[in-house]
């Protein structure tokens, strides 16, 4: 039995938010099984290819990656998935595990962050990530990417079981709705005086930089500001979250064979 770990991640090509949250999921899966190879996976054909163009770094994509264990005779495959949410990127993934499913003796897929099985787990990990001590005339609102997928559905249900936990908490999204724009009025009727700002993202890289964050007029933070209502961002992301990497050891172990 030779066994090998895939940590499977949308990618980053900015050096210093790769490091801060990829490596440190993946740092944490390789502390917790010492005894079992782990590789790296980037599902974004976009990054790949910035990687290599602007680091010359080649980062295996799924199929190259269970090609290479493949041949290298592996014969139990674990997928350990960082994605937010069960969308493209994740069937880029399940569609490379059965391909190559044949392959190997045992390959299996963990579950993503948020996926129908979304609960007190899941929401207890954001609690600890965002400021749950609000006033009454302050709200915390996470910022997903958002997915022309049907798992996009997820952002809602998470937005509407956090409420249950957060008083004043939003979910809105950079693609799909709810946008900033679909919550503004609700925003300016609760006279909020203060918004805190956090990705719902596993990095925070360009997207949190430019779209959520930045001092351009489009971004979301902007868009809030010109409402007279004060922000303050979040640089952040779930992958520095430590109960946040502890989920996702744990999603590791349910499909782990010890």
């Amino acid at each position: 039995m030779k066994k090998a770990i895939v940590v499977a991640s949308f990618g980053c090509s900015i050096k210093d938010s790769r490091e801060r949250y990829i490596e440190t999921i993946e740092n944490a899966v390789k502390n917790t099984y010492k005894d079992i190879d782990c590789s790296r996976v980037f599902t974004s054909e976009i990054i790949r290819g910035k990687m290599k163009r602007e680091e010359n770094l080649d980062i295996d994509n799924m199929k190259s990656c269970l090609q290479k264990l493949k041949e290298e005779k592996y014969t139990h495959v674990y997928v350990s998935v960082t994605h937010v949410i069960p969308g493209y990127e994740y069937e880029k993934i399940l569609g490379a595990v059965k391909e190559y499913k044949d392959c190997f003796e045992e390959i299996k897929t963990a579950r993503t962050f948020l996926d129908e099985q979304l609960g007190d787990d899941e929401i207890n990990v954001i609690s600890s990530y965002i400021n749950t001590d609000l006033q009454d005339d302050e709200a915390v609102i996470l910022v997903g990417h958002g997915s022309g997928h049907d798992s996009h559905k997820y952002y809602e249900r998470v937005e509407k079981l956090l409420k249950n936990h957060v008083k004043n908490s939003y979910v809105v999204n950079i693609e799909g709705n709810p946008s900033i724009g679909d919550i503004m009025d609700e925003l300016k009727e609760k006279k909020y005086a203060k918004i805190y700002l956090y990705p719902l993202l596993i990095v925070s890289g360009d997207h949190a930089l430019n779209d959520i964050g930045s001092d351009d007029e489009a971004s979301i933070k902007s868009k809030i500001a010109a409402n007279g209502i004060d922000v303050k961002m979040f640089f952040t992301g779930l992958g520095e979250n430590q109960n946040a990497i502890n989920l996702f050891i744990d999603r590791l172990n349910e499909i782990l064979s010890v």
